[in-house]
């Protein structure tokens, strides 16, 4: 799995670094941090490329280069990167570059680019094969949900790989996986597979229902859930199943994370007008919990027969 981890001056920015640290040394891949900031490298004086920097005084480095280097000291002092002295600048798409050794082996690429967050991001997952952009981002509250700096919400509308909200929720904590049986739900479980490597937490699989749900739409979620806690056991993991009811999904699901799991939701494959104006189910859930977030995306839903193919689990 290869990972991206998006970092600033805030403090929350840890917590992301806490998660991809943990998820990094579980899962074999590559790992990259990156900064982005608006605007352009022509504003300021150009950087020295290609020569050893000391790290000792930072005074004279770009803002970019001194957060970068500033996650890289939390690293270092929880174990995950090597000492360092030095670093040497290379010339990278829309910015600079800088490698550091991992004590597990293997490097960390640190990268500061130019532009709009979203799109940046989207250039460097397509030229690195980015499978999971880790983040922080507080709670904004629902008042705040359509500010044009809501990152999760820019991330669900346009972000071109799956991503994860660091919160509250870690990956000892509850893992909630929402499974009804719909396309955004089946997109999870070839993303999830790959994850539980990294995933310590007791998983549950959860539905949240309508009262006026119909028929069909209980029978199909029984059989994803079914299928679902069948391919898990057979990967060496129980789950439990929950199928709590209420008027609005968002709430049930809400109610059920509390502010301390990890919630695993697929996003939804809808026409991009509703998604932009009336908005899905993770863009309800994002600005409202405490909890850690992981969005799925997927190009497509898998094959129906996913589970049997894959794991050999059989769906009722």
């Amino acid at each position: 799995m290869n990972l991206l981890t998006l970092v600033n001056d805030k403090a929350e920015s840890a917590r992301a670094l806490e998660l991809s640290a943990a998820i990094a040394s579980r899962i074999p891949g590559e790992w990259t941090i990156a900064f982005v900031r608006r605007g352009t490298p022509a504003a300021e004086p150009p950087p020295p490329l290609g020569e050893d920097l000391s790290v000792a005084d930072r005074t004279g480095l770009p803002q970019g280069i001194r957060i970068l280097l500033g996650a890289a000291d939390r690293l270092r002092q929880a174990g995950r990167l090597s000492p360092f002295s030095g670093i040497r600048l290379r010339d990278a798409a829309h910015g600079v570059s800088f490698h550091l050794e991992r004590t597990a082996g293997g490097q960390v690429t640190f990268v500061e680019r130019f532009g709009d967050l979203v799109e940046e991001l989207n250039h460097e997952i397509e030229e690195q094969a980015i499978d999971l952009v880790v983040c922080a981002a507080p709670r904004r509250g629902a008042l705040g949900r359509f500010a044009p700096l809501n990152t999760p919400r820019r991330f669900a509308l346009d972000l071109h790989a799956s991503f994860l909200v660091a919160r509250r929720g870690g990956l000892a904590s509850r893992i909630i996986v929402c499974a009804d049986g719909s396309p955004s739900s089946h997109r999870i479980f070839p993303f999830l597979e790959k994850m539980l490597p990294a995933l310590e937490g007791p998983i549950e699989l959860l539905c949240a229902h309508r009262p006026d749900s119909p028929p069909e739409e209980h029978r199909r979620a029984q059989r994803c859930l079914n299928a679902a806690a069948a391919w898990l056991a057979r990967a060496g993991r129980k789950a439990a199943i929950s199928r709590p009811v209420g008027p609005r999904r968002y709430r049930v699901i809400l109610d059920a994370a509390g502010a301390d799991a990890l919630l695993v939701l697929g996003e939804s494959g809808k026409h991009d007008v509703h998604r932009r104006t009336i908005g899905t189910l993770p863009m309800r859930i994002l600005p409202r919990t405490e909890a850690s977030v992981l969005i799925v995306k997927q190009p497509a839903a898998p094959d129906p027969d996913w589970f049997e193919e894959e794991c050999g689990a059989e769906a009722p």
